[in-house]
């Protein structure tokens, strides 16, 4: 395995378990306790917000304010089984080995840039109280990373150039309301809390199916979650 797929495999765990040890990763991944650790340090270099207790038998955690407060709050009362009716967007989109997963994250700027300077190309787009939605489409557990950033229409006519039109059938998800910056470090969080919720619930979350991220703005301080159950 690539060290870079491994180390995309690592953050995964390392969100889903919250508490750990430098030793019982190694076992896990099948490492040494010194790789471990140097893939640990380059999460940290990522900006993952490890904290340590010294030593070779001390153990990592990762806590965050949002989740203070998360854990304080009733499960059910964050996050929340629905059903969303069919949605159409329309955007540019932007396709990686998954392996280039952090290389993505310097694209993604540019592509929303792009699509707010094109706006006014996209014809049927949908308006809420005057404003239009920002929608985020993520296949991300596949081979190819695939990223829409796209604006919600009403109907898919022609593309512009270099634009495609997605229809995401009605579909059951879990939803959460993100709280907090629009950076990836922050989003892939709430993606891991999510996940690890739906987990201790006995529900399965579908890999093949988008998962979706709502916005009012390219910038807004809080977004919807949408992942696609099983």
């Amino acid at each position: 395995m690539p060290k870079t797929e491994r180390i995309l495999k690592v953050m995964q765990r390392v969100y889903e378990r919250q508490n750990f040890t430098v030793g019982e990763l190694a076992e896990e991944f099948s490492v040494s306790y010194r790789t471990m650790l140097r893939y640990l340090h380059e999460l940290s270099r990522q900006g993952v917000p490890l904290y340590a207790n010294e030593g070779k038998n001390g153990g990592y955690s990762i806590l965050t304010s949002r989740q203070k407060r998360e854990r304080s709050a009733q499960p059910n009362e964050s996050i929340q089984r629905i059903i969303k009716p069919q949605t159409m967007i329309v955007g540019l989109e932007m396709k990686l080995p998954f392996t280039a997963y952090y290389m993505s994250q310097t694209l993604k700027p540019k592509l929303w840039q792009e699509l707010q300077d094109r706006m006014e190309e996209i014809p049927y787009i949908r308006k809420k109280t005057s404003n239009p939605l920002y929608i985020t489409a993520v296949l991300n557990r596949q081979q190819i990373y695939h990223y829409v950033a796209g604006i919600e229409v009403m109907t898919i006519g022609d593309t512009p150039e270099r634009m495609v039109g997605l229809t995401l059938p009605t579909k059951e998800y879990a939803m959460y309301t993100h709280e907090g910056h629009s950076d990836r470090e922050d989003t892939d969080q709430s993606y891991a809390y999510v996940i690890q919720q739906l987990k201790q619930r006995g529900l399965t979350p579908n890999p093949a199916l988008y998962s979706l991220e709502l916005r009012t703005s390219v910038h807004a301080s809080n977004a919807q979650i949408y992942i696609p159950l099983s």
